[in-house]
């Protein structure tokens, strides 16, 4: 089946190269870490002299309010610094000792920085993306687009139905930035919507929906497309054509992550961003008294070619991705192009929502209700929780919550996010 939209590398609306877009950004940086408190009690080595300490030897009564004293300003100076860590540690950054192996030398302290996307932290050596920003790709997911490339790498992943059944995903990098990702295919509003939340997140795209542009000019949304991304003498080396499986030329285009990053610094979006990060979890029991649930089926529309499902690996705590079925009817192996590996998801979240189709579209596009709430379904740790989504506004975060109200915490690692009709609850299958 061939897609409605289709593409074209010459320019973004037929007419030539356009004027990049302007989008205005703002950049944070997150705040740094505390510095050690310098310890001021007294050692052995700056002690008084020994006949300067019986010259000045105290009473009794001025001797116990002294140990009193300094007894009320240790137990002050660490509710103050315990609070001050708590903040601190909220806000992304945390230091830790590592010992160090020469015993005569003081322990080395390595800032660590939170991607705010997955969790995960790294040593702040380690962390050059994080003077960047996020960015998307709007990823094919048509049978003939498999399988897909830089895949395996994204933060976040998440899969809607385009049209006709047909689910698509939007992949966001941030602490990875793949050289080869795709192919890449057009754009619809409601993806636009999970961009914003990521706050000025950049997203790269070939072509969209009459909605989509309209979103792109007036929300507005840093859109790499309209800022030249497929245009050779703006960004020579963005994108290419590959196609080895010889498949329709819509499923052919590919864009180097490397090059689209280069490219936002040109349009001058460059700069950190706010994104406001879920909760994390260090405790693997946190959920061990929910269900177990480590087979999960996804039926969009119908069952197929466009089923998702995915099997828990207790090894790696981590759920394998598998995209349609085969002959059997068993599903087949997400696998990435060119590592060979099967995709898979530290957290996986079914979020409901309301889908309905755009009234005089003669293609018939779909419009999804992302603002709001409803119910979704977490799967972590091979466990299964019942909870609900809340998004207040279209630049705020989607917030996941247990059915007590508790925010829900995650592991830290990627996420496979897939939004599924509300009036098909009943084909997402576990057990």
């Amino acid at each position: 089946m061939q897609l409605s939209d289709f593409e074209t590398p010459l320019s973004q609306n037929g007419q030539g190269p356009v004027e990049p877009t302007q989008v205005q950004g703002r950049p944070m940086r997150m705040a740094k870490a505390p510095q050690p408190i310098q310890d001021t009690g007294l050692s052995n080595n700056n002690m008084p002299p020994e006949g300067l300490k019986n010259s000045m030897k105290p009473t009794k009564k001025r001797k116990t309010g002294f140990v009193i004293s300094v007894i009320l300003g240790f137990i002050l100076a660490g509710v103050l610094g315990g609070g001050y860590w708590y903040i601190k540690t909220q806000e992304g950054e945390k230091t830790s000792v590592v010992p160090n192996s020469n015993s005569n030398e003081p322990a080395v302290k390595v800032t660590e920085i939170m991607n705010p996307l997955t969790g995960k932290m790294f040593p702040e050596t380690a962390a050059s993306w994080f003077e960047d920003r996020p960015f998307g790709i709007m990823m094919n997911n048509h049978l003939d687009a498999r399988p897909q490339s830089g895949l395996i790498y994204a933060d976040i992943v998440y899969e809607v139905v385009a049209e006709g059944g047909i689910t698509r995903f939007l992949t966001f990098y941030y602490s990875n930035t793949p050289e080869k990702i795709g192919p890449v295919r057009s754009t619809r509003e409601y993806y636009l919507v999970l961009v914003k939340e990521l706050g000025d997140a950049m997203i790269m795209h070939d072509g969209y929906s009459p909605q989509a542009l309209y979103a792109i000019e007036n929300w507005p949304v840093r859109s790499l497309f309209r800022g030249g991304a497929t245009i050779t003498s703006i960004c020579d080396g963005c994108v290419w054509r590959d196609n080895p499986r010889d498949v329709a030329y819509e499923h052919t285009e590919y864009t180097n992550g490397v090059k689209l990053r280069e490219l936002g610094d040109s349009l001058g979006w460059e700069g950190q961003t706010t994104v406001r990060p879920w909760l994390f979890k260090d405790d693997p029991n946190k959920y061990s008294a929910s269900s177990s649930a480590t087979d999960i089926t996804i039926d969009y529309w119908y069952h197929g070619d466009y089923t998702g499902a995915f099997k828990f690996d207790p090894t790696t705590n981590t759920y394998l991705r598998y995209t349609g079925v085969d002959a059997s009817d068993q599903p087949i192996p997400q696998l990435d192009q060119e590592t060979k590996e099967q995709v898979a998801a530290k957290n996986l979240i079914i979020q409901f929502a309301v889908e309905t189709g755009i009234v005089g579209d003669d293609k018939s596009r779909l419009e999804y209700e992302l603002l709001g709430s409803g119910k979704s379904l977490v799967f972590i740790d091979g466990k299964v929780i019942d909870a609900t989504w809340s998004k207040i506004g279209r630049d705020e975060r989607t917030i996941f919550y247990d059915t007590a109200g508790n925010e829900m915490e995650f592991n830290r690692g990627n996420f496979w996010i897939g939004i599924v009709p509300d009036r098909n609850v009943d084909q997402v299958v576990y057990k």
